[in-house]
């Protein structure tokens, strides 16, 4: 206490605990200096300076015969020991005669020290001589003895199951508190499975106790508050919904402890111990099946007593009875029960808000679910700050938006993406949720080509959020796919005399956000981009090839960005093997988009079915051979072998360099995104949990071989004459693609929502309301807030 700092402290501390060092190695030193000194120690190791010289000392201390000096050596090997020390070892043939011992304190001091010192490994060496003390004299020594087989039922029950049938014949004992310690031991068995023997007439023997409990029978010793045995009666009421006996055999015992904890008053005005019996008298009664009228109305009252109380424990704990009745019996709440549980969500006390949302999500119907959905993201948005309460309650979100989704108002569309920029790890889930939702608005339901639908009012949200200087990357991904696969709503956007160009409009948004991502990375001092950006660009570069191939038309501006993707994927900064191979294939389309134009024109007016065997691309790949293109091979049948990474390195260093537009890349580079990660034969090359993966020709000298022989030859597939067709078992499967399953923290942003209206003020709302349309004012509090971070400039 002396010390002025730190660095004091830490000098005062060595000094003595060097001191003590000293004194302890002496050979004539006293046991009272001993246990002195041990304290000290305990104090030392409790402000975290280690003294384990001294834990030797605390075991032969254990080991002397004098009671003061066993307990004193007992209580530091406890303090400073874990069962899994080696020096525990030293202490097991001592408790184990301590045990046998006939001094009740000694033996007392022995199963105490047993549930801190032996590990689970020794526990078969202690277990029968502590289930001996079951039947000991001593009503101290049989409750220990309950503890410790209760210890080594929680921590080896596979051992400790062999004394169960002993705790339960000592049910009947004289003493109170050792039934008690056995009702909590038969508690944890979990005896609903498989344990007729234990079973039997074990129902009849609780209900028993717990007549004789209301009857006033216990010592006066067990009143607490005026309630006797209070936690005893609880643990036998869990034990009877555990037990699940029909409901007349206990019925009556139930109903009496009920009226004995409440009396003559209501469950609000009651002492918080004789509330909780009587509340869990009800759930019992609702668990085993009680459905009466008169039993619901008495329970309604109840819960209607507890939420209206002052008591945020009386309120909770209502909210609780409440859900558990909604579980197990059909009752619809009425406007006034649906107003006072959401009165709770405006509670200060943030548990009991959590626990109205699960409820709402409970009672909630078709009319009430856009309300509560709307509730949930403002609770998300303003007051929840726990990283798993969130994944919780976006969970409850995306259900509800799902369960009772509208094809009206399409009010669901709107909570999710008000919920995607909110949502971190889920904003994957929340996005396919979207697409799905996104795709099964059909025609008739929403014409795409007015300018009200639901697809127009989506894209216009997230184009704002897009031209925003910052915006959320789960935004910009779901954008991007937006523009890909809904183009045709910019037509309104395009010129009228070529609405058919809206590919080349939505080609020019994605090149543009795609330059703004990336001039925003380069700018910045980051020595590695994101996984999300990483992500991102995928998602990109991604949509630009879906749009080029619905249309095959060339572009300018994409080959330039993409030429500069491809440049800085082979810096260390943006090195990344699979972005780069998606460009390349990306490039090789656009080379020869005039000529794939054409073949596939031909072939659509050849047949009205497709050919999947692709003989219309003959005289196309043979001409390309005629001009010196480079034949793709077919892989080798050991991925792992020498010659697949040879061939790897080969294509990589073919096509790596800036100049990747020419024609005769159209054959070879078109399988490079889905061959060079495959002909690595490595799983560093893949994208796996959640990252993408990075594959150059440096990084490919640290590749390891998985075998060096049995190296089969590359086997041509295409030649100047044709297809080869006869051998069919050289072809690989060159199916692998990257798809979307890059993973990647989501998005740290979270804009700032509009709160949800009540259930009340959602029903006087006009069916003409359109909750895509109250996204307007979302975005416009996104953008005046300040804790977002920038993605694009």
């Amino acid at each position: 206490m002396s010390a002025r700092t730190k660095r004091e402290e830490e000098w005062s501390f060595q000094d003595s605990l060097k001191t003590i060092q000293q004194r302890l190695s002496e050979p004539g030193v006293r046991s009272s200096a001993v246990k002195k000194m041990l304290a000290f120690v305990v104090f030392a190791e409790m402000m975290g300076y280690k003294a384990e010289f001294a834990y030797i000392h605390a075991v032969k201390l254990a080991q002397r015969g004098s009671l003061a000096e066993k307990k004193m050596g007992y209580m530091v090997c406890v303090q400073l020991l874990k069962d899994c020390h080696q020096l525990s070892m030293l202490l097991v043939n001592t408790i184990i005669r301590d045990l046998a011992s006939r001094n009740m304190v000694t033996i007392s001091m022995a199963l105490a020290a047993t549930c801190h010192l032996i590990p689970p490994d020794q526990a078969s060496a202690v277990l029968p001589m502590v289930a001996d003390k079951l039947s000991h004299s001593n009503e101290y020594i049989r409750g220990k003895a309950v503890i410790v087989l209760h210890h080594f039922l929680r921590i080896c029950p596979n051992q400790a199951m062999h004394y169960v049938h002993r705790v339960r014949a000592l049910l009947g004992d004289s003493d109170p508190g050792v039934v008690a310690l056995i009702l909590q031991y038969l508690l944890d068995l979990k005896l609903e499975q498989d344990h007729e023997e234990l079973t039997k007439d074990l129902c009849s023997s609780i209900v028993s106790i717990q007549d004789q409990i209301l009857h006033g029978k216990l010592p006066k010793d067990y009143l607490h508050h005026g309630v006797s045995a209070p936690w005893t009666q609880l643990t036998i009421l869990k034990l009877i919904r555990q037990l699940q006996p029909p409901i007349l055999d206990v019925q009556k015992v139930l109903q009496d402890t009920f009226k004995a904890a409440l009396g003559d008053g209501n469950i609000s005005s009651s002492p918080n111990l004789s509330a909780a019996i009587a509340i869990e008298c009800l759930v019992t009664m609702l668990e085993l099946g009680v459905a009466s009228s008169k039993f619901t109305s008495l329970t309604m009252s109840n819960i209607g007593h507890l939420l209206i109380s002052h008591n945020i424990n009386f309120r909770y704990e209502g909210l609780n009875l409440l859900e558990t009745l909604i579980s197990h019996l059909q009752v619809n709440l009425t406007r006034d029960q649906q107003a006072v549980v959401l009165r709770c969500l405006q509670h200060p006390d943030n548990a009991i808000k959590v626990k109205s949302l699960h409820l709402l999500c409970k009672i909630a119907d078709s009319s009430s679910a856009e309300s509560i959905c709307d509730q949930i993201i403002d609770f998300l948005k303003n007051h929840c700050s726990n990283t798993h309460l969130q994944e919780q309650l976006v969970s409850l979100g995306m259900s509800l938006s799902e369960k009772y989704a509208s094809n009206t108002n399409h009010w669901h569309l709107a909570a999710l993406l008000r919920l995607l920029p909110i949502a971190k790890e889920q904003s994957a889930s929340i996005q396919a949720q979207l697409k799905f939702a996104l795709l099964a608005v059909s025609e008739t339901e929403d014409d795409a080509s007015t300018p009200n639908s639901a697809h127009h009012k989506v894209l216009g949200y997230l184009t704002k959020h897009s031209e925003s200087k910052v915006a959320p990357t789960s935004i910009l991904e779901l954008y991007v796919w937006m523009l890909s696969n809904f183009h045709r709503l910019l037509a309104k956007e395009a010129d009228d005399r070529a609405e058919h160009k809206t590919h080349v409009l939505a080609l020019e948004k994605i090149v543009s956000l795609g330059q703004k991502v990336f001039q925003n990375q380069i700018q910045g001092s980051l020595e590695t981009v994101p996984p999300r950006i990483r992500k991102l660009m995928y998602e990109i570069v991604d949509a630009a090839r879906v749009v080029v191939l619905n249309n095959f038309e060339p572009c300018p501006q994409l080959v330039l960005f993409l030429k500069t993707i491809v440049s800085a994927t082979l810096t260390r900064v943006f090195s990344d093997a699979t972005l780069r191979c998606a460009c390349n294939e990306l490039l090789g389309i656009l080379s020869a988009c005039p000529e794939l134009s054409e073949i596939n024109l031909k072939s659509s007016n050849l047949s009205e079915h497709p050919d999947f065997t692709l003989t219309f691309m003959d005289n196309f790949v043979c001409g390309h051979l005629e001009k010196g293109g480079t034949p793709y091979k077919a892989l080798p049948a050991k991925p792992g072998s020498r010659a697949s990474v040879l061939l790897a390195l080969e294509l990589e260093r073919n096509h790596g360099d800036s100049e990747l537009c020419n024609s005769n890349l159209v054959v070879a580079d078109c399988s490079l995104g889905s061959s060079v990660l495959s002909l690595a034969g490595t799983e560093s090359a893949r994208n796996v949990a959640g990252s993408v993966s990075s594959v150059s020709s440096e990084e490919s000298k640290c590749w390891t071989f998985t075998s060096q022989t049995q190296e089969i030859d590359l086997m041509p597939v295409w030649t100047k004459e044709g297809r080869i067709k006869a051998d069919d078992s050289t072809e690989a499967d060159s199916s692998s693609s990257f798809t979307d399953g890059v993973s990647g923290p989501s998005d740290e942003t979270s804009p700032q929502l509009q709160p949800g209206p009540s259930i009340s003020s959602w029903l006087q709302k006009s069916m003409v309301d359109d909750p895509l349309d109250s996204l307007q004012k979302d975005f416009k509090e996104f953008c005046h807030s300040t804790d977002q971070v920038p993605q694009s400039n």
